[in-house]
């Protein structure tokens, strides 16, 4: 998988428990997840040095982990070949629709896994066979 940093453009002081709810569903699909709260920042030293928090970042995710962050200004790191960067506002996270369509957006892009659904082997059958009966598969 690309490596990805999820920015959510923030308010300064606001509530980090939104990227807590990201980052726990994305890690519940199967992703490998880092959630950079504003302690993190602090303890790195790197809470007045924006470009330092975007190197960090970019690292990580570099190393394959989903890292979530955020800030009132954009990130300073470019997306690359092995390196992708989306940003939300935190506004409209705490909007389901938009939620959902952002992380679906994700999906599709290949930067998250999909949702894990446990299907009991009964209805695996029966799906299988739907799908040979529309020809979506061979016998």
């Amino acid at each position: 998988m690309k490596g990805l940093v999820i920015w959510i453009r923030t308010e300064e002081g606001s509530d980090e428990s939104i990227m807590d709810e990201l980052g726990r569903e994305i890690k519940e699909r199967g992703g490998r997840v880092e959630v950079f709260h504003s302690e993190a920042i602090e303890n790195l030293g790197m809470e007045k040095n924006d470009s330092a928090k975007a190197v960090a970042c970019a690292m990580l995710a570099s190393h394959g982990v989903v890292v979530i962050a955020s800030g009132a200004e954009n990130p300073s790191i470019n997306p690359g070949e092995k390196l992708e960067i989306r940003i939300i506002e935190e506004s409209d996270l705490h909007h389901t629709d938009i939620h959902d369509s952002f992380v679906r957006g994700l999906e599709l892009a290949g930067l998250v896994p999909p949702p894990k659904y446990y299907v009991h082997p009964d209805e695996e059958k029966e799906i299988l066979r739907k799908l040979q009966d529309l020809g979506y598969l061979e016998e």
